[in-house]
C-alpha cells in the first residue's frame, strides 16, 4: 500500500512499480479520491502500452480518522505499507524568496508538517494488530527517531542521503572510468548534509570497485569539489509547486521491495532506522532493517548524523520524544515566519502543522507566491 499515492512521490512510485512487470499486488491511497484514482488509472495505462499487466487499485484514506485507518488495514492486511502522506511537502519555503528561504530553509522546525501524518498511521498500525511493515518518507532522518522512541518505529525510510551516495557512485565511476555497475557505495549521513548543506556538511563513506576497496582515493573533500563541478551542488528554486521526484521515489520504491521480497540485500544508506537519526547501509528483509557498519564504529555514526541533524536544525530529540531545536533556527523561524517554537512535543505536532501552514500563507500573501 502507497498511502499519499496522489503526490508527486507516490505518483512517480506507482508508475515505476507499474511497469516492472513484477508480480506484485498495490494499492494507492489517499485523501484525494479524484486524484488517487486518476493517478492508477493512468499507471495503469502506461503498464499495458508497455505489455505489462499489473494488479493496482485505489482507496481513499484519511490518517487523521485512526480507528477508520486502522479497520482499512485490517481489511486489507497489506505486507508494506510505504507512508508518503504530509501536510506541508519539503519545498514549500523553496517558493518563497532566495534570501528568506535561505533562513528558513532547514527542515527540521518544520517537521510538524511530516511527524503528524506519521504518527497517526504508526497508531492505527498499532491497533489493527496487523504485521504490517511501514516504510515512512515524511522526513525519516527525525520522524522515525520520534516514532521509535514513542514504541512506533517504521522500519525505515529512503530518499535523503542514499539520493547523495547515488551521485557519488555516479562520480567514482566516471573518475575512474569504469562501469557503474562496478562501483558499490556504502555511506553514512543525514538529510542535513545531503540537502541542506548540499553534501558540505559531515558524512562517512566505503568505495569499492571491481570489490576492491578505493575510498583512500576519495577523500570527502575530494568528492565534495566533483559534486560540484557535476552539477549537484546547485541550489535551483522552484518556481512552482510542480516537483519531478522520480529519483527520491526510485530510492523508496528499492528499499519497500527489499521488505516485501525479503532480500536480505545490504543497502547503500537507509535513512531512519532502528530509531537512530540519519541514515546508514543497512539489510532490508521482511523482519525489517540491521545496520551494517562496513569501517566505522556506531558511535561514530550516530555522532556524524546528529552533527548532520544540526545543520537541519535539530539540536537533540530527548527520550520521550521531544525535539529541541538549535537556538539560531529558532530565531529565524521567529523573524521571518512569525513562529515560536523551541521544542515539539510529538503531542502538539498536529496544532503547531495548523500554526505553521497558516503563518506559510501570509508569506506566500507577502510575496505574492502562487499557492
Amino acid at each position: 500500500m502507497i498511502i499519499g499515492s496522489a503526490g508527486s512521490v507516490g505518483h512517480d512510485m506507482m508508475y515505476q512499480i507499474a511497469c516492472m512487470g513484477l508480480p506484485i499486488k498495490v494499492i494507492g491511497a489517499d485523501v484525494d479520491e479524484e486524484k488517487g484514482r486518476f493517478e492508477v488509472e493512468e499507471s495503469i495505462h502506461v503498464a499495458h502500452n508497455l505489455g505489462y499487466y499489473p494488479d493496482l487499485s485505489f482507496l481513499k484514506i484519511n490518517l487523521f480518522e485512526i480507528d477508520e485507518t486502522a479497520e482499512l488495514l485490517k481489511e486489507h492486511r497489506p505486507k508494506v505499507v510505504c507512508n508518503l502522506a504530509s501536510l506541508g511537502s519539503w519545498w514549500v519555503t523553496r517558493l518563497l524568496p532566495p534570501d528568506e528561504y535561505k533562513k528558513i530553509g532547514p527542515i527540521g522546525p518544520w517537521l510538524p508538517n511530516h511527524l503528524t501524518l506519521a504518527h497517526k498511521l504508526m497508531q492505527a498500525v498499532k491497533k489493527s494488530g496487523v504485521d504490517v511493515k511501514v516504510v515512512n518518507g515524511a522526513y525519516p532522518d527525525a520522524t522515525n527517531v520520534v516514532l521509535s522512541k514513542l514504541g512506533l518505529e517504521p522500519v525505515c525510510g529512503g530518499g535523503n542521503m542514499d539520493l547523495g551516495m547515488s551521485r557519488v557512485k555516479r562520480i567514482v565511476a566516471r573518475e575512474m572510468g569504469v562501469p557503474y555497475r562496478s562501483v558499490q557505495v556504502y555511506g553514512v549521513g543525514h538529510h542535513g548534509t545531503y540537502y541542506t548543506a548540499r553534501m558540505d556538511g559531515p558524512y562517512w563513506v566505503k568505495i569499492l570497485v571491481d570489490g576492491v576497496d578505493v575510498t583512500d582515493r576519495f577523500p570527502n573533500e575530494k568528492i565534495n569539489r566533483l559534486y560540484v563541478e557535476a552539477g549537484y551542488g546547485a541550489p535551483g528554486q522552484f518556481k512552482s509547486a510542480i516537483v519531478d521526484q522520480m529519483r527520491t521515489a526510485s530510492s523508496f520504491l528499492k528499499h519497500v521491495l527489499a521488505v516485501y521480497y525479503d532480500t536480505g540485500e545490504v543497502h547503500t544508506c537507509v535513512t531512519g532506522v532502528a530509531g537512530l537519526p540519519g541514515g546508514y547501509p543497512c539489510r532490508l528483509g521482511e523482519t525489517g532493517a540491521e545496520v551494517v557498519l562496513p569501517g566505522i564504529s556506531h558511535e561514530e555514526a550516530v555522532r556524524i548524523n546528529e552533527e548532520g541533524g544540526r545543520i537541519d536544525g535539530i539540536e537533540t530529540i530527548k527520550d520521550d520524544g521531544t525535539v529541541v531545536f538549535c537556538e539560531e533556527n529558532v530565531e529565524y523561524m521567529r523573524e521571518v515566519v512569525g513562529y515560536e517554537c523551541e521544542e515539539l512535543k510529538p503531542r502538539d505536532s498536529e496544532e503547531r502543522a495548523k500554526e505553521l501552514n497558516k503563518l506559510l500563507m501570509k508569506l506566500y500573501d507577502k510575496y505574492n507566491v502562487e499557492k
